[in-house]
């Protein structure tokens, strides 16, 4: 079988070369902005200011979203980002210095560890990175074959190890115990919520659950 994305890849440059020159050509924040941008992201979550996600197509599944932030994390401020994408781009353009329809041609923001309904993750700067636009082919979820695949763990694996204290925290706060208690609980009070229909509830749990994973 002929896979079109090796026929890509010049005979001369190893598979192995393709990849770390991958990576070498995606532009990330540098690590002593992200940990500043990280802390405040934090901060704001915590102390009741405007927060962004990527919005569900439903608005009751928003609603759903938006309840469990104010129950869970006391924000009543969190919205949907008017574009998807408007909120990581502009922190993206400030911290990387490199403005996309500026600076950069055939590039693209991608959020590197997906959780985009997820505020501690969506606006992230350790969650998002510019990659050269002949990349999104072999990320994408609908790639098939074997070299996409490899290339998804290594380029996975690359910002696993990259952003590791960044993704370790974030892991401790989302299987922190108490943390998963307060979540059990919040879905035990929606099933017994007149206002939502529990089949609603049922489609969104596994939705809302996969967002607040940890990234393994």
């Amino acid at each position: 079988m002929i896979d079109a994305y090796e026929q890509m890849i010049p005979e001369y440059i190893s598979k192995e070369d393709f990849f770390r020159f991958a990576v070498e050509k995606t532009i990330y924040i540098a690590d002593s902005k992200i940990k500043e941008e990280w802390t405040s992201l934090k901060k704001k979550i915590n102390a009741n200011k405007p927060i962004f996600m990527r919005g569900m197509k439903n608005s009751v599944d928003n609603q759903l979203f938006f309840d469990f932030y104010d129950n869970i994390f006391g924000n009543k401020q969190v919205k949907k980002d008017p574009s998807n994408t408007q909120n990581p781009a502009k922190i993206m353009e400030s911290l990387s210095g490199y403005k996309k329809s500026k600076d950069l041609k055939n590039y693209q923001l991608t959020p590197l560890f997906g959780r985009s309904k997820n505020i501690l993750t969506f606006c992230a700067p350790w969650n998002m990175a510019y990659i050269p636009s002949i990349l999104d082919p072999l990320l994408s979820n609908e790639a098939k074959g074997d070299l996409a695949k490899e290339f998804q763990a290594f380029f996975f694996q690359h910002n696993i190890e990259k952003f590791k204290p960044f993704v370790d925290e974030y892991n401790e706060m989302v299987t922190n115990p108490h943390f998963i208690r307060k979540i059990d609980d919040h879905f035990h009070t929606l099933y017994d919520n007149v206002y939502y229909d529990n089949e609603i509830v049922m489609k969104f749990e596994p939705i809302f659950r996969e967002e607040m994973s940890a990234i393994i």
